[in-house]
Order: structure tokens, then sequence, then C-alpha cells
């Protein structure tokens, strides 16, 4: 889908300073709202434009707000004071010059670092600096219930923010391999994918990327990329080491209930394999169609999500071995 944008409000002079942090001891919430968080945030956020004509990055009709075709709107966060910008790949997808507007309105070229396809996200470099580091939070401190912010531009509409609440802090789908979601209940529209998902204090805890749409093309729910992963795949584009990274060479997905009992297992745990691709990883330690994968290298397997944040951390230089049940026992699968 399109990306998204945030376009902030604050920074003087050649500079991005952050306002003042909230106290630690206050979180915002549905009476007091939100405008403390999203100061915090604001600076850190950048509106993201591909185009053939940058002088005009973004042109909307009153009536139905829809974007010119020739525009690719997105917003991007700002993940090092030293210029570095992590954004969805989709929204900086092929040749085109990328422009980011700062939040002091400035307008610079930006410079592709690299693209990690598998997660969606692309990091960029800008010409400025910000006077503090970003407020990087923590997803894995996120639970199901919690205040959640998006900052964007849902369909060229400048610096619109949405609120919802986290659904699930950990979410996997077979079709995208080894990566994982915040699931929420904000809608993801054209323009706010790449724009950061801020907690009730105002510290960035996943990009949001991606709406779920119904049968009917109704949007359901939002997903975003959790911060840590954000951050360890920037850190591999910067270093020329994300093309490296292993690939199982498989899809999975939670067990369903039914596949449970009808496998012989009393809960429905681990991390059921939909597909397996020839010649990859997963053929070559003999990983099969059916089997569920209970561990790997040593760590337990609850479910898809965990497997795919294992493979994150997986470094080509170590084996693999995976537990799995097959036929009604467990089996331990090694690398040659």
């Amino acid at each position: 889908m399109a990306g998204a944008a945030l376009l902030l409000a604050a920074a003087l002079g050649t500079g991005c300073a952050a306002p003042p942090l909230a106290p630690a001891g206050v979180v915002a919430g549905p009476g007091a709202g939100f405008s403390a968080a999203i100061e915090r945030s604001l600076p850190y956020t950048v509106g993201v434009y591909r185009s053939g004509d940058p002088s005009a990055p973004a042109s909307r009709s009153s009536a139905d707000a829809e974007l010119l075709t020739d525009v690719s709107l997105g917003a991007g966060i700002v993940i090092d004071a030293g210029g570095l910008i992590a954004t969805a790949a989709h929204v900086v997808a092929g040749s085109d010059p990328v422009v980011v507007r700062l939040p002091d309105e400035r307008v610079l070229p930006a410079t592709r670092l690299g693209v990690d396809a598998d997660t969606d996200l692309a990091l960029l470099k800008v010409d400025a600096r910000w006077d503090a580091p970003p407020p990087l939070g923590h997803s894995m401190s996120l639970r199901p219930g919690d205040w959640v912010i998006a900052i964007g531009e849902p369909y060229g509409l400048e610096r619109s923010v949405m609120a919802g609440i986290v659904g699930g802090a950990n979410r996997h789908f077979a079709d995208d391999d080894a990566v994982l979601f915040i699931q929420t209940s904000i809608t993801v529209n054209p323009g706010n994918s790449g724009g950061p998902l801020v907690d009730a204090r105002g510290a960035i805890v996943g990009m949001n990327l991606r709406a779920v749409v119904s049968p009917l093309g109704m949007a359901g729910l939002g997903l975003a990329l959790p911060i840590e992963l954000v951050q360890q795949i920037a850190a591999e584009l910067q270093s020329g080491t994300a093309a490296r990274r292993p690939r199982l060479g498989a899809l999975f997905e939670d067990v369903l209930p039914p596949e449970a009992l009808t496998a012989g297992l009393a809960r429905a745990s681990g991390a059921m394999v939909r597909l397996v691709r020839p010649e990859g990883a997963a053929m070559r330690v003999g990983l099969r169609v059916g089997d569920i994968v209970v561990g790997m290298n040593g760590r337990p397997v609850g479910g898809g999500a965990e497997l795919a944040r294992l493979l994150l951390e997986w470094h080509a230089a170590e084996p693999l071995r995976l537990i799995v049940f097959r036929d009604g026992g467990y089996r331990e699968l090694r690398s040659p």
C-alpha cells in the first residue's frame, strides 16, 4: 500500500531539537489526551516522497483526498540523530528521487542505503542532525489493550494522528516468512506506511506498515514492525549484511486447535510448516510440510511469531537444529 508520512511541527534553526520529555510517571489517557506523547515523537517523524517531480510532493482533491498517481507518499522514522531514517520499502521502491521533509519544513534529498524485501523496510540517509537521540522504546513491553498512536499523512492529510489499542504484540502470517508484527486497532491508510507507532508515553515502539483487509475490502486492523526488528534490519542494511542473512526456505504459521488435536498434541503450540521451498535450508535439514516446529537451536518455539523471531536472530555461521513433532513423536533435524 502507498506509504505514510508524518510531518512534524517542532524544531528550530538548522537542528531538529526534541521538546522536553514528559515526566516518567505521566501516562496519557483518553481523558488527558495524547498530546504530550505525540510531541515527544513528532521531531523524529518525517515525510517521505518518491516522485519524478520533487517540487510537488503531494496533491489531493478536497472532495476525495486522492493522491496523484505519480507521487508515492509515506512517512519515516529517524532512528539515529545523525540522519538515518527507516521507512517502508514500498514507499521508496523504484529509481525515482526520494525527498524527505523534516519537522522544521526543510526539504532534503535522501540517499537509499539499502532495502530489505523480506521485511519491507528501507534505510535512508539525509544530511541533517538532531540534537538528541530518538525516543525508541521496547515493543516487548506492549500488552493487549495498551494504548498506541500512529502518526502519518493518510491520503495526504498532514500531521494526522490516530489512536487505538494493541490487539497482539506478536503476530505472524504464513506468507510473511520470518517477519512478525504488532497488531493494532488502527487502520493503516495510504500515507501511513513507514511512520511511527508510539506508546502512551511517547516512545516509538514500531513502524506502521500495512492493514489487514477483509474480502469485502474493509480494513480491519493494522500491522506494525516492532522497533527492535526495525533497528536490527537497519543495522544490517547499514553494514551490508542483510543480504547474507540465512533464509529458512519454508512458510509456517501458528498451529490451529483442530490441527493440534489431529496431530495428537495436548496444546495448540508450535509452528506448523505449510510450504518447503526447494534448495533451501528447510529442505536440507529434512523439514516437511505438516511438521510442527517446537524448538530451534536449543530454544522453544511456542508459535509462528517465536520461530520468526529466532530466524531473524539466526546467523549464517550457526548450524540449524530444529525439534519437530511428526507422526506422533518428536525428532531432531540438523543441518549437514
